[in-house]
């Protein structure tokens, strides 16, 4: 009997660890698909000559910033938003409309705004930040950002958003973590 349950939480553990290794590449792929689709669309539309970096931002719209070299020979950044999967009742809607879709993208060489590095100087004078865990180029509305992901001296996860082009407050997120 004891042979039988060892046996049953050991195949119920091997299935519910390909589950989630499964669960993983699905999310994983769509990301990966996403910035592959938006590096040719800025290469394609001559909004990047040469993409060097692409990062993933999830807002209240997804976004593929892409940071390379414009036609001018400028480094840039370009946004692009990707479009929001369909629910099944707006799936035949989806359809017709996936085609005729057109990304919202937005264009800034890297000296019409601040750099990352500046984006930390101004965080950590205005926070009292413990460890960084991030920052990467966001969009919130029509405002390019930087998301600034940290823990702070009471051990919370936070979010601060500043703006890309004069690095001015846009909001802040503090999460407690469980300890």
């Amino acid at each position: 009997m004891r042979g039988w349950i060892l046996a049953g939480t050991a195949v119920l553990g091997l299935v519910t660890a390909v589950s989630l290794y499964l669960l993983y590449q699905s999310a994983a792929s769509s990301q990966i698909t996403g910035s592959d689709q938006a590096k040719a669309y800025a290469l394609a539309e001559g909004y990047l000559t040469e993409v060097e970096r692409a990062d993933y931002y999830y807002g209240r719209r997804a976004y593929t910033v892409l940071s390379g070299e414009d036609q001018n020979g400028e480094a840039a950044y370009v946004w692009i938003e990707q479009q929001a999967e369909a629910n099944e009742d707006e799936e035949d809607d989806a359809e017709n409309s996936a085609e005729d879709w057109e990304p919202r993208v937005v264009v800034r060489t890297q000296d019409e705004g601040i750099s990352r590095e500046e984006a930390e100087e101004i965080a950590s004078r205005e926070l009292e930040i413990q460890e960084w865990k991030q920052v990467r180029l966001g969009m919130i509305g029509d405002t390019p950002v930087y998301e600034m992901v940290y823990i702070d001296t009471d051990n919370r996860y936070s979010f601060y958003y500043l703006s890309f082009d004069d690095g001015s407050y846009i909001r802040h997120y503090q999460l407690r973590q469980d300890r």
